[in-house]
């Protein structure tokens, strides 16, 4: 009885980890953009939120770069680092959230 609840504690806490970590490995922010109200925001590895911008025009507030086509941040600027981005290949989500774009 014993192992049979140590291996489901185990096995729900491994699937409750996979399920909160929406940032892929190697990166520690995502970005995602929710809706049409220009609400941005910025998550770690552990899908906190660290820094929102609501903007029609994010670009402009300083923490962004997005390139020529200013579609999705390029860059991120957070307590003094300056972080690359690129665009999330995988379906990863932080609290119902789709993030964009990965930075670190």
């Amino acid at each position: 009885m014993f192992t049979k609840t140590f291996l489901s504690t185990v096995a729900a806490a491994a699937l409750f980890a996979a399920s909160v970590s929406g940032i892929f490995p190697g990166y520690k922010f995502g970005i995602t953009q929710n809706g049409d109200n220009g609400t941005w925001q910025v998550f770690d590895n552990s899908c906190h939120v660290v820094y929102q911008v609501t903007s029609k025009n994010p670009w402009a507030v300083g923490v962004f770069d997005g390139g020529s086509t200013q579609s999705s941040p390029t860059a991120l600027h957070l307590n003094g680092q300056n972080d690359a981005c690129q665009a999330d290949t995988n379906p990863d989500s932080c609290n119902g959230h789709f993030i964009q774009v990965c930075c670190n």
